[in-house]
């Protein structure tokens, strides 16, 4: 007489799918990494500027994170603007952490840190993105209010 294999196949398929949910979501969580120096805690006006910078779709664009290979080349204006390379207890605060999907735009880690970068800067880049940057692809956000911007502009100096 054949033995029932559809519970054995359900029940392994759902042991499966708990141990892939433990480790990439439940081992993660515990190995947190220790903060570094550069690692911030925001206060709440960078946090709105923080949800503004994730419901307007900025992290589509831009990365947060520089990488090895950047350090030495890729973006760089002068030498040492974009900062040191970006490492996991920079983001310790950060839920969810914005890295980026598809770097169309600079990469934003530091940028509080480059000479030319003020937060009055990043207002008018936000509202009038080709006058500051000529060339430039991004889209005007001057549909948001004057508190929205001046929130969204603390968030962007606030960056590691």
């Amino acid at each position: 007489m054949p033995r029932p294999t559809i519970p054995y196949l359900i029940g392994g398929s759902l042991l499966f799918l708990f141990l892939g949910l433990a480790v990439t979501v439940g081992i993660p969580a515990i190995q947190e990494p220790p903060a570094t120096a550069l690692a911030v805690r925001y206060n709440e006006a960078q946090l709105r500027g923080r949800g503004l910078y994730i419901r307007e779709g900025c992290w589509y664009c831009h990365t947060q994170q520089v990488r090895s290979v950047e350090t030495v080349a890729g973006t760089v204006r002068q030498p040492g603007d974009i900062g040191p390379e970006s490492v996991p207890g920079d983001y310790a605060y950060q839920k969810p952490v914005l890295w980026g999907t598809n770097r169309q735009g600079p990469d934003l880690s530091h940028v509080a840190s480059r000479p030319y970068v003020t937060k009055a800067w990043h207002v008018l880049h936000l509202k009038e993105p080709r006058t500051v940057v000529p060339g430039s692809i991004m889209p005007s956000f001057a549909h948001l209010s004057e508190s929205q911007l001046d929130d969204l502009a603390e968030y962007l100096m606030a960056l590691p």
